[in-house]
C-alpha cells in the first residue's frame, strides 16, 4: 500500500490517500467537492545484486545519474542498472505533492522555453510551493526534486537515462510491468531495471513522446 498527499485542484487543500502500485483512484475534496484522479506508481525494478559482479560503472548525468553493467556469475546474464537519486518515503511524498501542485498550477508550455530558462522557472515554482506549504526541504533534496521534475515534465521520463547513454543503439519495450530491454554497443542485449508500472502510464508516455517529436 502506497500513501500519498494529493492537492485539490479547486481549493488546494491537502488530501491524504492510499492505493496499490499501479492503481488509479478518483478523489472528492471534502471542502469544495472538486474531483481529481490520483495515480499510484510502482517503484522501478530493483535488480538483486546477489551473485552479480560489476563489469563497469559510468556517469550519464552527473551528479544524478550513473550506469552499472552487472553480470550474473551463475547464469552469465548481463544487466543494465540505471542509478538515480534515492528518495526515502517522506522525500517521495514531498516529490509527489510538489508534482501534483505543479500540474495544477503551471500556466506555460515548458517545451517552448530554453533549457536554462526551464530550470530557473521550475526552481522558482518549486521554491514557492515549499515556502507556501512550509515543507521541510534542504538544498540536497531540492536538487533531487528538481531533477525528477525536469526528468518527467521536460525530458524523457523513465527512459531519460537510456536516451542520454551514447552506448545504447536500440530500446525495446514489450509492454507495461515488463523490463525495458536495450542493445549496448559494448555488452549487447541487456535487461534494464526500468519498466512502466501499468498500461495507462505507458500510453500517456507514448502520447507525450509523440507530441515531443511533433
Amino acid at each position: 500500500m502506497i500513501k500519498k498527499v494529493a492537492v485539490c485542484p479547486g481549493c488546494h487543500s491537502k488530501i491524504t490517500c492510499k492505493g496499490e502500485p499501479g492503481q488509479k483512484i478518483t478523489l472528492k475534496c471534502s471542502h469544495c467537492g472538486k474531483k481529481g484522479i490520483v495515480v499510484f506508481s510502482s517503484k522501478e525494478i530493483q535488480i538483486d545484486e546477489k551473485n552479480l559482479v560489476e563489469l563497469e560503472c559510468y556517469p550519464i548525468l552527473e551528479p544524478f545519474v550513473s550506469i552499472k553493467i552487472l553480470k550474473d556469475t551463475t547464469s552469465l546474464d548481463k544487466f543494465y542498472n540505471a542509478i538515480e537519486p534515492r528518495l526515502n518515503e517522506k522525500e517521495q511524498e514531498y516529490l509527489d505533492f510538489i508534482q501534483e501542485t505543479l500540474i495544477n498550477s503551471i500556466d506555460i508550455r515548458l517545451d517552448e522555453l530554453d533549457d536554462s530558462k526551464v530550470e530557473v522557472y521550475l526552481l522558482g515554482r518549486i521554491s514557492n510551493i515549499i515556502n507556501e506549504y512550509k515543507l521541510i526541504v534542504d538544498d540536497v533534496l531540492k536538487n533531487k526534486i528538481l531533477y525528477y521534475i525536469k526528468r518527467d515534465f521536460v525530458w524523457y521520463g523513465k527512459i531519460d537515462p537510456l536516451m542520454r547513454d551514447s552506448n545504447i543503439e536500440d530500446i525495446s519495450c514489450d509492454g507495461s510491468c515488463l523490463p525495458i530491454f536495450l542493445y549496448h554497443r559494448k555488452y549487447g542485449s541487456l535487461k534494464s531495471n526500468i519498466q512502466f508500472p501499468n498500461e495507462t502510464t505507458l500510453s500517456e508516455f507514448v502520447v507525450r513522446l509523440a507530441q515531443k517529436c511533433g
